[in-house]
């Protein structure tokens, strides 16, 4: 078992090797490809005296990306269109993947992953190697994320919200967020007509022009009440553009380039159960927007917990839980899980060997089922990785590969 997680890169960075490998025992690392372009932004940093050089910052924060439990999520902006289009629904609290291939046997229906451009990318990263594509994207994310001009066109883009402004002076930034969020909703969906916020919203995410005729039919025909109801992850991430520029507008945010790029770690929250940034503002947005069964985990939080499990666990042996009950990490997991009742479902000897045989057909199936379509749930998902031999191994004791599963892995691919 393992909870989702999305960490932007002030908590990425500010958890060492060692919290790394703790984090993968107990959370499915989501990384969002907002991260990956970040990391590598440092490709194009200024070299310093007395300080790494720019390629071997990146090659570090590469290394602590591992293969296992862990996916780069799909892309915001292709989710965002598949929504209004009513290709996606619902993000479900997990990661959401670009599947290869559909697979439709008789006995069982999947779907298979492969490594994506951005895994590809960070394993040769990891080696030190970067080509000229990188170098260029880099430059061009470190030339963007300084283009004030950005921040000026995004404030363009909301003048039906102008003059929403706050009416009383509340303790708190949350609190102020919170009550601004209500007069949003009721102007998003109550005072503005529905047509509008829709075009508003497909002009906003720059939605493809073939598909904006037919997702305007797609609420003309009256089978949705609202917007949310047609088009739940778009509006959820229009929500959060115009919150952030209402809390501009009310001197609640900065209107720093910064600030603009990491609303986007944002639009990712609702493919997991934890969402972590040591970032103030990126916080006080977060409870503002409220991500639907989403817990909140700070760096400081993390690294405590982390700390607490390491102090127990001097022999590396493998938990299936979180071993200190005094843990956020343990507190999530029990809402999530309920461990009492998890602890009594325990699976008995029999119900393991069965499970073995049951993945062993599924990897089969995966390397030599029929493609086929198929509706509903899927029976399995199969997900390739490559490993390296210094990647920690999968089964979480914390050692490398090569000195724990790989050899037992060598002989049973022979």
């Amino acid at each position: 078992m393992s909870i989702p997680i999305v960490l932007d890169k002030s908590t990425f960075q500010g958890l060492n090797y060692e919290d790394i490998i703790e984090l993968h025992k107990y959370y499915i690392v989501n990384v969002t490809p907002l991260l990956v372009s970040e990391i590598l932004g440092d490709l194009a940093k200024e070299e310093k005296e007395g300080r790494k050089a720019p390629k071997d910052q990146v090659t570090d924060l590469a290394k602590k990306m591992f293969p296992y439990n862990a996916y780069v999520n799909m892309n915001y902006k292709v989710l965002v269109e598949k929504s209004l289009t009513g290709e996606f629904t619902t993000a479900d609290n997990r990661p959401f993947l670009s599947a290869q291939k559909s697979i439709n046997t008789p006995t069982k229906k999947g779907m298979t992953f492969v490594e994506t451009e951005e895994e590809l990318s960070i394993k040769r990263w990891k080696r030190g190697e970067f080509d000229t594509t990188d170098e260029i994207i880099a430059d061009v994310w470190r030339t963007e994320s300084k283009d004030d001009d950005v921040v000026i066109t995004f404030k363009s883009k909301f003048d039906h919200l102008k003059d929403i402004k706050i009416r009383d002076h509340k303790p708190s930034n949350k609190e102020k967020f919170l009550s601004l969020k209500e007069r949003l909703k009721e102007r998003l969906y109550i005072e503005i007509e529905p047509v509008d916020i829709l075009n508003l919203t497909m002009d906003y995410f720059e939605i493809n022009p073939d598909f904006r005729k037919t997702i305007e039919s797609r609420w003309k025909d009256g089978s949705y009440p609202d917007l949310r109801s047609m088009a739940s992850y778009a509006m959820y991430c229009y929500e959060v553009v115009c919150l952030y520029y209402i809390g501009i507008n009310n001197s609640l945010c900065g209107e720093r380039l910064t600030n603009l790029l990491d609303l986007e770690y944002l639009f990712y929250a609702p493919f997991a159960r934890v969402f972590s940034t040591n970032d103030k503002f990126l916080k006080n947005l977060f409870f503002a927007v409220e991500p639907s069964d989403t817990f909140f985990l700070t760096l400081p939080e993390l690294k405590e917990d982390f700390k607490k499990f390491k102090a127990l666990n001097k022999e590396r042996e493998v938990f299936n839980e979180p071993p200190n009950k005094d843990s956020e990490t343990y507190r999530i997991w029990d809402s999530v899980f309920d461990m009492e009742l998890t602890r009594r479902l325990k699976p008995s000897e029999a119900e393991i060997k069965r499970k073995e045989v049951e993945l062993e057909e599924i990897i089969n199936i995966a390397h030599t089922g029929k493609e086929g379509k198929f509706e509903g749930e899927s029976d399995f998902m199969v997900k390739e990785m490559f490993m390296s031999p210094d990647d920690p191994c999968p089964c979480k004791s914390g050692k490398p590969f090569k000195d724990c599963h790989l050899a037992q892995a060598r002989n049973r691919a022979k």
